[in-house]
């Protein structure tokens, strides 16, 4: 039964892959080759798993090819979906990406990659501003921020000449092996497991949208494979798994967590299997990881060791909390973020008491030695997805590889273990308290904004801020939309420090178009502090209730010049339900969007002045305003004609509808 499943699961992902790739075929019409190809192998995978007494798990060759087969069409969709997607949007969607491989070029050209910024990559490689990187102060971080393998990898490929996409490439690489690697190495009953997974949009995304974190994921695989067998191998092969940690630690700080676990779980698995000196063991495996992170680390560390440590650190200093662990509670529902320290502090605190938990329970944790990071990091106040779901794989590898012998299987956990497990908890909860409990000093309200309007979006803010904190603060605004955060936003208007049990009134700007959002959906502004590091957060502004929707939506024939069209604005709320309101002022535009620019129209509605825009027209009832249109002229374009509601309060135009082309033309 658990076959069926998995390879159903699999031909339903294989469906799923030529869906998504569908959408090219109008660009790239040999593509349908491929949705065919992979729709018609999906749709056989499910049947074939449905079949009586399915024989997957037996050694034919048929069911080896067929699997085998399989495999290579999921990375070949994966592949082929990702190029797609590169070629409809070529700019590097994060700093890091676009930061590894400058600092490569830098490198090859026998530069020290730690010493100098990285802010000419921003333009290099199109990052957009709101996926940099942004201190307390609201200053974009421009050192690389990553040990030095996290861009070697990509040094040969540049000498061959090769720079355009490449660190993407390179990324869609380490995916692709990482598929195959999982499907390599897990037993053959879990193998449709590595497809299921390789396939999941979240690892996609992340992947073909420039996070590093896949560059790390094939060496963490490989080390966490039989990663107990360690004290009792023999021969070179022992070395291969603390090799491939250590590099993995060479190329990004999160694997750097699992360290002293992995130490620990050595140095228990010696003790079970009665090898002499289990401590030596541990301190082989950790020293041998630790000689593979320093190979390729130590020239720069020798060159700079200040800029070398200050870079590699920088991800663990003064930057902005983000992400989907805890910190969210303090970003989005205004609990705790008095003091970010206070994070840190939790993170630490969680981190020990995980240790010791793991170490007093080994081996009931065993199978989560490779996802204890994720759990770590959870908590810290950066918590981004791709921290808690890239070790899943790694840890689905090291969960169900453990290799077993009667001595391991005799590890008992210490006798008091659960009291320690209590109070580990305990100590964790109080740390949480601490952190939630922490209140935020400033109370930040939107009074005011400033649309682009048709352009709908917010260029100009206005908040009025009180400083409860008893003592001075200095305020760095920024706006979040979506859980993302923006440039911050400079103040035209109002004090630079607040003092205490003071309120202000400050104006903040857009500092670019990618930070104005959008007036269709919700927004929060959000003030840090730094010394003491703080996050305070308005409650979610919404700058839109209601809008408009024309009927009829289309006219799809021209109009006699003075023939009225009657177009009826109806009220909706948020969920297109229609909204019964009476009196509410609809104003419709015209305009003719010509292929050199706007023209002015000169249709009549509701017997206006020809071209007289925009027109206002009240709701019945019913919440439905009427116009009649009428040309008075042919143009060689249609007239576009759109409706809006404006804000009784601060007049913004909000709600726009569709727009609706008319053209007219003579009997």
């Amino acid at each position: 039964m658990g076959d069926r499943i998995w390879w159903t699961l699999v031909g339903v992902l294989l469906i799923e892959w030529s869906i998504r790739i569908y959408g090219s075929v109008t660009t790239f019409p040999v593509t349908i080759l491929a949705v065919v190809a992979l729709g018609a192998w999906g749709l056989a995978t499910v049947g074939v798993s449905w079949l009586p007494e399915p024989r997957w798990s037996r050694n034919s060759t048929l069911a080896t090819l067929w699997v085998w087969v399989t495999a290579l069409l999921v990375v070949g969709a994966f592949c082929l979906w990702s190029a797609l997607q590169i070629h409809a949007s070529p700019g590097y969607a994060t700093d890091e990406i676009a930061f590894d491989q400058y600092a490569a070029v830098l490198a090859n050209h026998g530069l020290n990659p730690y010493v100098h910024s990285m802010a000419p990559s921003f333009s290099m490689y199109r990052v957009p501003p709101d996926s940099f990187t942004y201190s307390l102060t609201g200053h974009a971080v421009t050192s690389l921020s990553y040990p030095a393998l996290a861009f070697e990898l990509y040094m040969p490929l540049l000498r061959l000449g090769w720079s355009a996409q490449m660190a993407v490439v390179v990324n869609l690489a380490a995916w692709a092996a990482t598929i195959i690697g999982l499907f390599v190495l897990l037993p053959k009953r879990l193998r449709p497991a590595a497809l299921v997974i390789g396939s999941l949009s979240t690892y996609v995304a992340y992947t073909v949208g420039g996070v590093t974190d896949v560059l790390y994921i094939p060496f963490l695989m490989i080390a966490a494979y039989q990663f107990n067998r360690f004290p009792t191998q023999r021969g070179w092969r022992r070395y291969i798994g603390p090799v491939m940690f250590g590099l993995a630690m060479a190329i990004k700080q999160t694997p750097w967590f699992l360290f002293p676990f992995l130490l620990g779980a050595i140095w228990l698995e010696a003790r079970a299997a009665r090898v002499r000196r289990p401590a030596r063991q541990a301190a082989l495996y950790g020293a041998t990881a630790l000689a593979a992170f320093a190979t390729p680390n130590l020239p720069y560390a020798i060159w700079d060791l200040r800029a070398w440590a200050s870079g590699v650190l920088t991800p663990f200093a003064h930057v902005v909390p983000a992400g989907q662990g805890v910190v969210g509670l303090s970003l989005f529902t205004r609990l705790g973020g008095g003091s970010l320290d206070a994070y840190s502090f939790l993170t630490l605190i969680v981190f020990l008491a995980l240790l010791c938990a793991y170490l007093a329970t080994y081996p009931a944790m065993r199978a989560l030695t490779f996802l204890l990071p994720s759990v770590v990091l959870f908590f810290a106040s950066r918590s981004f997805g791709s921290y808690l779901v890239e070790l899943i794989p790694v840890a689905f590898v090291g969960a169900v590889t453990v290799h077993r012998t009667r001595e391991t299987d005799e590890l008992r956990p210490l006798p008091h273990w659960p009291r320690l497990v209590c109070i580990a908890a305990v100590v964790c909860l109080v740390s949480l308290a601490v952190a939630l409990g922490s209140r935020q000093p400033l109370v930040v309200r939107v009074v005011g904004v400033r649309t682009t309007g048709q352009l709908a979006t917010v260029e100009q803010l206005r908040v009025q801020v009180t400083n409860r904190s008893g003592g001075s603060l200095t305020p760095s605004f920024t706006v979040d939309e979506g859980g993302q955060l923006t440039t911050f936003w400079p103040v035209s208007a109002g004090p630079k420090t607040l003092a205490a049990d003071h309120n202000a009134t400050y104006t903040l700007r857009a500092p670019n178009f990618f930070a104005q959002p959008g007036i269709g959906g919700g927004f929060q502004v959000v003030a840090f502090t730094s010394g003491p590091d703080t996050v305070s957060t308005s409650s979610a502004y919404v700058p839109t209730t209601l809008h408009v929707g024309l009927t009829p939506d289309a006219v799809n024939q021209p109009v006699a010049l003075g023939q009225s069209v009657v177009v009826h604005a109806d009220l909706y709320d948020a969920i297109d339900q229609p909204v019964a309101e009476a009196g509410v002022p609809v104003y419709l535009g015209q305009v003719i969007y010509g292929e050199q620019g706007l023209i002015l129209s000169e249709a009549s509605i509701n017997g206006r002045a020809p071209g007289q825009t925009p027109v206002v027209a009240y709701t019945n009832r019913q919440g439905q305003a009427t116009f009649r249109i009428v040309g008075t002229q042919t143009t060689t374009n249609p007239v576009y004609f759109e409706a809006n509601l404006v804000n009784n309060a601060q007049f913004y135009p909000y709600g726009y509808s569709e727009i609706l082309p008319i053209r007219f033309a003579t009997q």
